[in-house]
């Protein structure tokens, strides 16, 4: 089968590479429809990553190199003997996330934290950039209606969903997000969908900012890039916003969101910092504030998103801004996105 595999920095191959085996008892083979490009696939791509290993990981076995592709949706192919929840044919979102269901993470449904938990398209022996996987029963998730398209960004916003209802995002809240990448994007449409009343954003990019205000954000004009803070107390009364999302992961919008909260206000962190951030604990103690880091998204969360997106609430595709084909991933996809680019979520079509 056809797979694009990832060697080291700068190293990607699409290549010719052993199909999975049969499925056992409680697992199925995929064929992957479209694949999301994600921030993390590009950091190893241009070497700032971490996120895979050249050594066996501890729960699945692999190692370099790998398929690529955390963010997919697929068609069923072939399914296990203990399988009731999906049937060959069906098209499908998958989980990436695999835990061991063994640890005191797992035994509490707290996978994200599993002490050995793995990746499909990350740090297992599958991905969704290759025609096709093999993935567990509980990763799939029936599109029913939900476009391959739009299901293969059901991963990236079930992580912005649960930023967001961490942060308590809710009926009436003003929120400000900084930075309107792809997962500063699906925050705001989660943030939308949750009952935000307003939704202010920064974005130094022209044409994602024109983008976040035609999804429904006040954009903060790029001259207003040192008072933030103090043009949205303009805007709300003096008080300030009742949540404030750091979508950028750089310590200018991480103090910009510590700064633009009102006081018992929450600052929601799910932006991967390159390094160790000073955060201006005394204001954050005077004002009552609260600082709530998220990663990944728990099974309900998983569960909600795609609920939300099937309805028609969470209109994830909107994210997207270009459609690629497998063969032109590394000039068409890794080699725009390691540069300053005004693409958000780029989409590899896999299946022909």
């Amino acid at each position: 089968m056809k797979a694009a595999r990832i060697y080291g920095e700068a190293d990607v191959r699409v290549e010719e590479i052993p199909s999975p085996p049969a499925p056992g008892p409680y697992e199925a083979v995929v064929a992957p429809l479209w694949s999301g490009l994600c921030g993390t696939d590009v950091k190893e791509y241009i070497g700032h990553g971490g996120s895979f290993s050249a050594t066996p990981h501890p729960l699945t076995g692999a190692s370099l190199p790998l398929i690529l592709g955390h963010e997919f949706s697929a068609e069923v192919v072939a399914i296990g003997s203990g399988i009731d929840n999906v049937k060959v044919g069906d098209q499908v979102a998958v989980m990436p996330l695999i835990h061991c269901g063994h640890c005191l993470a797992c035994r509490l449904g707290n996978y994200t934290q599993c002490e050995v938990k793995a990746w499909t398209g990350l740090s297992d022996a599958w991905g969704g950039m290759g025609e096709y996987a093999l993935v567990q029963s509980y990763q799939l998730s029936p599109l029913d209606g939900i476009s391959p398209e739009a299901g293969a960004v059901v991963e990236p916003a079930a992580v912005a969903l649960n930023a967001a209802v961490r942060a308590n995002v809710g009926p009436g809240s003003r929120v400000l997000i900084l930075g309107a990448g792809a997962i500063g994007v699906l925050t705001l449409l989660a943030a939308r969908a949750l009952g935000a009343s307003t939704v202010y954003l920064f974005e130094t990019n022209p044409r994602r900012a024109a983008l976040a205000a035609e999804l429904g954000a006040e954009v903060i004009p790029a001259e207003h890039a040192g008072d933030i803070a103090a043009y949205l107390r303009e805007r709300t009364g003096g008080l300030g916003v009742d949540v404030a999302m750091d979508c950028a992961g750089f310590p200018p919008a991480l103090d910009a969101a510590v700064e633009s909260v009102r006081p018992g206000g929450t600052v929601g962190v799910p932006a991967v910092h390159p390094g160790p951030t000073m955060v201006d604990v005394r204001r954050m103690t005077r004002n009552d504030l609260s600082m709530v880091a998220s990663v990944g998204y728990t099974q309900d969360i998983w569960e909600r998103t795609v609920l939300m997106v099937r309805a028609g609430v969470l209109p994830v595709e909107k994210a997207v801004t270009s459609k690629i084909d497998l063969d032109d991933i590394v000039s068409g996809g890794f080699e725009v996105l390691a540069k300053p680019s005004t693409e958000l979520k780029i989409l590899v079509k896999i299946k022909a």
